[in-house]
């Protein structure tokens, strides 16, 4: 899949303003609009029903009650209700971690917007609407404390409004960081852009749960720049929303770093679930491995466009990328077009995509056993899910991520 129409940039531009950010942002919103699949990069998800819709800016915390907690995790709560960013109340900062409201800071949010793509419609949309903006800075201790986990809880809204936040991670040289995004909007409209820094021989592990309301349309846009000797352990859970596209684009910008970036998306009814992946390797001896998964129920769809661009310079490139979905009902449809774009020769590289059904046979022998057949489909579905879930190094989001799976399969019995 070659996704024209925008492109990653391969080193930091130059800073313009945040008002020729804006008016830049504008121009391109008001040429390209609300893409449909005519174009490359969406064919499989038009966004034409936004075209006759109108929101209003979200109230913040006017509307919702604030929560203090995430079921299953525990961390350095930060909320962002209605698009609207706070700490929540009664929690001091602990050593190793300092946040700032960027929100007015133009300087500072035009500095961020030279990491992306210029020509892409979600930092368009979150350029010219933004609701909030936060940086958050973590670095090691000075002493031997562990830094908790940051928990960013991005709920609130309603049916009518957008939320647009923005939240830049930079986790500083020799750090270990956890961060856990929680999506529960229940905004008519979700556009988060994530931008995550990882210096030389940092760490990151990051999971990212969307779970929104049945209305809800996320646009979502994490950006992942990794330094020297550094490693991501990412992973994503699609679930709710009516159409959610999670979107990742992640460059090496270091030598010997590794990438480990999977999903799942668990679709029933009528969603569509997109995972949209860009893995850019730059500099030589670095790793990226991405295991997607599916399961989709119902009339639901789901889409995993996924390319790994590997650059001249980029010798030693080991870039694996592997889609499986599973369709529980004839009426679901699974999509999927990985691509390898590579310009290096001594390299291994690989992809491949498959989509298959519960096996009659396997289903036939657990019934055989007494086990009820809902039962024994959640037992296929947990094999089926479980290599992927392995992937995550955390002991606590894998524990929270499998937690969430286990409700789905509920609800699904």
């Amino acid at each position: 899949m070659v996704m024209r129409g925008w492109s990653m940039p391969h080193k930091l531009s130059q800073i313009i303003s945040w008002p020729e950010q804006q008016a830049k942002a504008k121009d391109f919103l008001d040429q390209k609009g609300w893409p449909d699949n005519r174009q490359e990069a969406w064919k499989y998800t038009s966004l034409a029903h936004l075209r006759e819709q109108q929101f209003l800016p979200a109230n913040g915390f006017e509307k919702l009650a604030s929560s203090a907690s995430v079921e299953g995790l525990e961390g350095l709560m930060i909320e962002i209700s209605g698009g609207i960013a706070r700490l929540h109340d009664g929690q001091s900062l602990p050593e190793g971690i300092s946040i700032c409201d960027i929100s007015t800071d133009d300087s500072a949010r035009a500095a961020i917007f030279t990491r992306l793509a210029d020509d892409h419609l979600l930092p368009a949309l979150s350029a010219l609407h933004q609701t909030s903006a936060i940086a958050i800075d973590i670095e090691k201790p000075a002493l031997s404390a562990s830094i908790p986990p940051i928990i960013l809880n991005i709920t609130g809204g309603d049916k009518d409004t957008a939320c647009y936040p923005l939240v830049m991670v930079r986790v500083h040289k020799g750090t270990t960081a956890r961060i856990a995004e929680i999506h529960s909007s229940q905004a008519g409209l979700a556009c988060p852009l994530m931008v995550y820094d990882v210096a030389d021989e940092a760490a990151l592990h990051h999971i990212r749960l969307q779970a929104e309301a049945d209305h809800t349309t996320h646009l979502g846009l994490n950006q992942m720049q990794m330094g020297k000797n550094s490693q991501i352990n990412s992973f994503a859970i699609s679930m709710g929303g009516a159409l959610s596209r999670l979107e990742t684009h992640s460059l090496f910008l270091g030598t010997d770093s590794a990438l480990a970036q999977s999903a799942i998306y668990l679709g029933r009814d009528r969603q569509h679930h997109d995972i949209t992946s860009f893995v850019a390797h730059e500099l030589r001896d670095c790793h990226s491995r991405q295991l997607i998964r599916g399961v989709l129920d119902d009339k639901a769809r789901g889409v995993f466009q996924g390319k790994v661009r590997v650059a001249p310079d980029a010798q030693k490139t080991d870039g694996q990328q592997m889609s499986r979905a599973l369709l529980l009902s004839r009426d679901a449809e699974a999509d999927a077009k990985p691509e390898l774009e590579i310009f290096a020769d001594d390299v291994v590289c690989s992809h491949g995509a498959t989509v298959g059904e519960l096996d009659e046979n396997l289903m036939f022998y657990l019934k055989s056993r007494g086990i009820a057949e809902a039962e024994a489909r959640n037992m296929l579905i947990d094999a089926f899910l479980i290599d992927t879930l392995e992937e995550i190094e955390d002991a606590g989001f894998a524990a929270f991520m499998a937690a969430q799976i286990a409700k789905w399969s509920a609800a699904n019995r």
